[in-house]
């Protein structure tokens, strides 16, 4: 039997394993992927994403072809109504968001794919095996034994160091790991109908229709593109939804028809909301639907998974490296399933709200919309757990666990978004000075055994110094409006710590350099 090596093998090869191996393989890790299908899935399915997902896809788009796929909803409303079109809840939709896009961007998944198929197969440390089913998982002290079956019936052994799952809601990993799973019974069947309008649709991005003769939600899928997703009432069957006859008969109120429309994709899911409870053992790990299921009313179903990805792939290439121990992939579960969990709850809640069939139950969710006794939605969740500065004393310019910002700058003759022009992974940002000249000696060395960068962001480009300029003024506004000095983003691009003054930068590296002490033999804290 056939045997093949690789530092990670992924499972699956949708958009969590393509970021996945995309950021892995930059690293220059051989990463093998084996995906069960012969061929790509070419059908949309998830058509929505934040600004923050947008910014970690920068690692595998560029961000020139990215904003090209998007639909962008950046400073419009997402408006639900109830069967009488009366306005009953207007969420907004920044017009850029702290992560340098707009706030919610619609999308065609096939098209995204295609390009960050392009990246991930292009780089020469990643091999993916389409037409590849893994049928068998062993753990072993040193290494995972995947046992695969080619197409062809023939089987080949892949011994990896570490095996992630990103192989959907029937994960095989998930089933070899044997975790239990917490799911908050929430289920109802939704018919997803995708269309290509011949015309342009005179349709809001997206809106919400909350009628309880049938909860409908209409929302761009990427240019050029509409989804409706019905709710299947308790008096149909699949199988009656699904006829051709009775999907044109649903969309006809909404002026579209077989003359101006063609339908792309029909399925019934039954939207779920349950999550893994640990997401690693031993050398494997799941991330993405394989870990949770999120039902779709935020947008958060892939958004989630991509963040896995993001998260999971800076702790694993310090493993790899050397530079860390394995411990530190235990704080993989511990960061993203709170995380996740809250996303999973907000989600619930507008479902619950949603799917309302009864129209008793309906008007009194109506009228508590009215009469103004429906509370606030809940703010966006930030990470709580983990690899945070997190004080005896709560400080107030600590922004830890939120996102960092991301504008325009310039350097080094460039101009662009920060990632594109700067670059990723640790660092280190002041208005004030450059941060490496207040850090000791044994700091800077801690640094660059995480490869950080520390940045001096200024307003103009100063003769003989190495800065980074604010070329809109945002940064600068950034800065003054959250009282900071200095900042250590992450990786995945949430912060570590930040403080209002940059002389404290050293306070702040000394508790990084603390926290990774668990982790890294090399780190020496000072006294």
């Amino acid at each position: 039997m056939k045997k093949e090596y690789v530092d990670v093998a992924i499972v699956g090869y949708g958009p969590i394993a393509k970021m996945l191996g995309s950021l892995l393989g930059k690293k220059g890790w051989k990463v093998g992927i084996y995906e069960k299908f012969v061929e790509p899935y070419r059908l949309p399915r998830a058509v929505a994403m934040d600004d923050e997902i947008a910014r970690i896809l920068q690692g595998a788009v560029p961000s020139a072809k990215l904003e090209k796929l998007f639909d962008a909803a950046g400073g419009e409303m997402y408006n639900w109504y109830n069967a009488d079109r009366e306005l009953l809840l207007s969420i907004p939709f920044e017009k850029e968001g702290v992560s340098g896009w707009p706030g919610e961007l619609f999308f065609n998944q096939p098209s995204l794919e295609k390009e960050m198929d392009q990246t991930c197969s292009n780089l020469s440390s990643v091999r993916i095996h389409y037409g590849s089913e893994v049928i068998d998982i062993a753990e072993k002290e040193e290494s995972v034994e995947l046992t695969v079956k080619e197409h062809s019936g023939e089987e080949r052994k892949v011994i990896a160091n570490y095996t992630v799952g990103c192989d959907g809601a029937n994960s095989i990993v998930r089933e070899h790991m044997e975790h239990t799973v917490t799911d908050l019974n929430f289920a109802y069947d939704f018919l997803v109908v995708d269309i290509i309008p011949k015309g342009k649709s005179e349709l809001p991005v997206i809106m919400q229709i909350c009628d309880p003769t049938r909860p409908t939600t209409v929302v761009s899928g990427g240019p050029g593109r509409r989804r409706w997703e019905f709710m299947v009432l308790p008096n149909e069957s699949k199988e009656e939804i699904s006829q051709e006859e009775y999907i044109w008969k649903l969309l006809e109120p909404w002026n579209h028809t077989p003359e101006n429309s063609i339908v792309e994709r029909t399925a019934v899911y039954t939207f779920k909301a349950l999550w893994v409870d640990n997401w690693r053992k031993g050398r494997t790990m799941i991330a993405g639907d394989a870990a949770h299921l999120t039902p779709p009313f935020m947008g958060q179903g892939m958004c989630s998974g991509i963040r896995d990805a993001a998260n999971l792939a800076w702790k694993l290439d310090l493993v790899l490296k050397g530079k860390s121990n394995e411990d530190i992939l235990d704080t993989y579960t511990e960061e993203r399933k709170p995380h996740n969990q809250k996303v999973v709850h907000a989600a619930l809640y507008l479902g619950e709200m949603i799917c309302v069939n009864d129209p008793k139950k309906a008007k009194e969710r109506d009228d508590a919309f009215f009469s103004g006794k429906v509370p606030p939605f809940p703010a966006f969740p930030i990470l709580t757990d983990g690899i945070l500065y997190q004080p005896e004393e709560e400080k107030k310019d600590n922004l830890a666990g939120k996102l960092s910002f991301q504008s325009k700058v310039g350097y080094q003759n460039k101009v662009g978004l920060f990632d594109d022009v700067v670059g990723t992974g640790w660092t280190i940002i002041s208005p004030v000075q450059n941060p490496r000249e207040l850090l000791s000696n044994t700091q800077l060395q801690f640094l660059n055994e995480l490869d950080a960068t520390c940045i001096e962001i200024s307003s103009v480009e100063e003769d003989g110094k190495d800065t980074v300029v604010d070329v809109t003024g945002k940064y600068s506004e950034y800065f003054e409006e959250n009282g900071i000095e200095a900042v250590i983003i992450r990786p995945d691009y949430y912060i570590f710590g930040s403080t209002s003054e940059v002389s404290k930068v050293s306070d702040l590296v000394e508790a990084l350099a603390s926290q990774f002490k668990k982790y890294m033999n090399t780190v020496t804290v000072q006294s």
